[in-house]
């Protein structure tokens, strides 16, 4: 009780971090996370977002353009998918918070799915060559469904892997950057993978298909087993193995009591609906507005800008977002993202030109910036709220947060695909037609600035009261500190 009481009193009104002449705490030698650690988890993050964007850049050119299947039917199979990932996160985050093993209670379970991952990734594309509509969507959908349920098995243990690597609040902002950076650069080369299925060397685009998706697939394997060989568990032997477990129910209804978390919870559930609901627009605005139904031309181009969302996220999230959360805070570096969003919502206004794509590089990278801030802050704020959880409730269960965070969000993400499919049907897209009518590009343009802008400030209206500060988050690392020595006693 002592505890809550002392947060309350310490919690201010508004986040004190971001005045400027504000000098941030030094990290301690003993809180630096060893560079093996550090690799390990970066491969395990490349791993867990390479597989799902791979996936995203292949299926509409190859499975509406190519294959010729609905958008709506293609949204319904990327809603399915990602609405079980989003089911299963809370039943995998409560089972990895309560496993134990004398090897832990994160890397027995990504060793479990690291091959699993793999083999469902490379499934998903060795579909029969002369599959029909009904054979082809009913394959699609059921290693779709059996990827993203391997998928939370793997990456949600990664999460409580890297959240509790250290309880320093400056080092786990460089440890997500770093997590950030391993997904940038292999999402840089995911741009690439459908322009490489269309080489002259191979004998057909599904033979291609089938070469880069399976070499994709073991390099995934390697990596995905790295953090299971390079990381360990901090806090499992000192504290975790003697926790007491707790419920999946009594967790859920536990993590709402957790202030600030619901806030940031929703806070990017908002922002990646408003996102998702249009992102598999950008293949189809190329294509149809840019390039006026050149499939080919638009691959290419679309590799270059798609790279340039990367590049920058990339740049950004190792050498501007650090520093600027060591100045401003983390909610305001959130919030300025959300600011960036908007811009680059309102650049596409006059920079989407027909016959001109390269304008698109300041819009892409634009969104670059503002997501690789989103995710920099939202998860790095995730583990000083894990131990404020800790300190109030005497649970160390960053799976079960991380779950409930990732649920919400892919729940608006799954929504929003779902929506994007039905949308394109509803302006009057269809893609045997080649060239578009004058009106369904001028809605699809529409939609493609409105629903990101409107995500945006939504998710900036929810997190602006979340006011957990350095000062508190060092507080509360002390009060942890002092509780551990005493409980070892």
């Amino acid at each position: 009780m002592d505890d809550v009481c002392l947060l309350t009193a310490m919690s201010p009104t508004t986040e004190k971090s971001s005045l400027p002449d504000r000098r941030p705490h030094r990290t301690s030698p003993e809180d630096v996370i060893p560079w093996r650690q550090r690799l390990g988890i970066g491969l395990g993050k490349m791993v867990e977002e390479a597989t799902q964007n791979s996936i995203h850049v292949l299926s509409a050119p190859i499975l509406n353009m190519i294959l010729g299947m609905s958008p709506a039917a293609l949204s319904t199979l990327a809603f399915l998918g990602r609405l079980t990932d989003a089911f299963t996160d809370p039943l995998v985050g409560s089972f990895s918070d309560n496993f134990r093993s004398r090897w832990g209670r994160r890397r027995p379970l990504m060793l479990i799915a690291a091959p699993l991952l793999a083999a469902a990734f490379a499934a998903i594309w060795f579909f029969p060559s002369d599959a029909g509509p009904v054979h082809l969507y009913v394959h699609v959908m059921v290693f779709s469904l059996l990827f993203y349920a391997v998928h939370t098995l793997y990456s949600i243990p990664l999460a409580g892997l890297a959240l509790e690597a250290t309880d320093d609040y400056h080092e786990r902002t460089r440890l997500v950057a770093l997590m950030l950076a391993f997904g940038y650069v292999v999402n840089i080369l995911s741009q690439w993978l459908f322009p490489l299925t269309q080489l002259d060397v191979f004998r057909d685009v599904l033979s291609g298909l089938r070469w880069v998706t399976g070499f994709s697939a073991i390099f995934f394997l390697i990596s995905a087993l790295m953090p299971v060989w390079l990381c360990h568990e901090r806090l499992y032997s000192r504290i975790v193995v003697g926790q007491t477990k707790l419920g999946m129910i009594a967790s859920l209804k536990l993590a709402w009591s957790v202030p600030y978390f619901v806030r940031l919870a929703l806070a990017r559930a908002l922002y990646t609906f408003g996102y998702q609901i249009v992102s598999i627009f950008v293949f189809y605005m190329n294509t149809y507005y840019v390039f006026g139904g050149d499939i080919k031309a638009s691959a290419v181009a679309l590799g270059f800008i798609g790279g340039a969302y990367h590049v920058t996220g990339l740049i950004v999230s190792i050498a501007v977002f650090p520093p600027l959360i060591q100045r401003w805070g983390k909610k305001s570096v959130f919030v300025s993202s959300c600011l960036v969003m908007v811009a680059g919502c309102l650049l596409k206004l006059v920079l989407y030109r027909p016959g001109e794509p390269w304008w698109q590089l300041i819009i892409t990278s634009a969104n670059g910036a503002a997501t690789a801030g989103i995710n920099i802050a939202s998860f790095s704020m995730l583990g000083d709220i894990a131990d404020r959880d800790e300190l109030t409730n005497g649970v160390r269960r960053e799976a079960m947060l991380s779950a409930l965070v990732t649920w919400i969000g892919k729940v608006g993400y799954s929504t929003g695909l779902l929506l994007s499919g039905f949308a394109l049907v509803w302006i009057g897209f269809d893609a045997q037609l080649g060239a578009q009518t004058p009106a369904t590009l001028a809605a699809m343009k529409f939609a493609y600035v409105v629903m990101p802008l409107l995500g945006a400030l939504g998710a900036i209206f929810v997190a602006r009261k979340i006011a957990m500060t350095e000062e508190e988050a060092y507080a509360i690392k002390a009060q942890l500190a002092a509780r551990r020595a005493g409980d070892g006693d």
